[in-house]
This record gives structure tokens, C-alpha cells and sequence, in this order.
């Protein structure tokens, strides 16, 4: 089978939530997280757009995704995230600073 990943995957099996509109939001797992992507489990994933926002319960992140792939349960998402940021929060995160 061909990988056509950008980057490694993070095996993360947190809970999420996904906002449908700005009045609606659907619990979500989110399975992996590479840079610049995200995959996501949910009952209703017919429902999702094309474009939503993605709340991280476990580092209280907050993502755009823009939805590359479904499949019935599963959307497979490219996210606004670019590497210099990821990393500034993961090091503020851990309470690194920058030298």
C-alpha cells in the first residue's frame, strides 16, 4: 500500500469536538495528528463540513481543518497548522522556553 503522508502520525485517541455551526458542536475522537493534519472519529460525519473547527479537549487546542477524505465514521483532515507554530506551543506546553 503507497503512504502518501507529508509527515509522521502522532497516535493521540483524545476527545475532541468538532463545530458544526456557531450554534452546534459534535464529540469527537481524534485518532492521529501529524503536522499539518488530523484524523477524526464520529457517529455523524455525514454532517461535518467541508470546512470546520476543531477543539482539542486535552491541550485545549483549537484547529482549522479543511476535510480531505471521509469515510463513514472517519474524516481525514488538513489542518492551518504550520510546523514554527506547532512548535512554540509544544514547547510552552512542556514550560520550555526558547533560548
Amino acid at each position: 500500500m503507497l503512504d502518501r503522508r507529508n509527515a509522521p502520525r502522532t497516535v493521540l485517541n483524545e476527545t475532541g469536538s468538532i463545530s458544526i455551526d456557531e450554534h452546534r458542536s459534535l464529540p469527537c475522537i481524534v485518532y492521529d495528528r501529524s503536522l499539518g493534519g488530523v484524523r477524526v472519529a464520529l457517529p455523524e460525519a455525514e454532517i461535518v463540513p467541508d470546512r470546520f473547527v476543531l477543539s482539542l479537549d486535552a491541550s485545549n487546542e483549537i484547529l482549522v481543518c479543511r476535510s480531505v477524505w471521509r469515510k463513514a465514521e472517519e474524516i481525514g483532515a488538513a489542518t492551518n497548522e504550520p510546523e514554527a507554530d506547532r512548535s512554540a506551543r509544544s514547547r510552552i506546553r512542556r514550560g520550555i522556553t526558547s533560548v
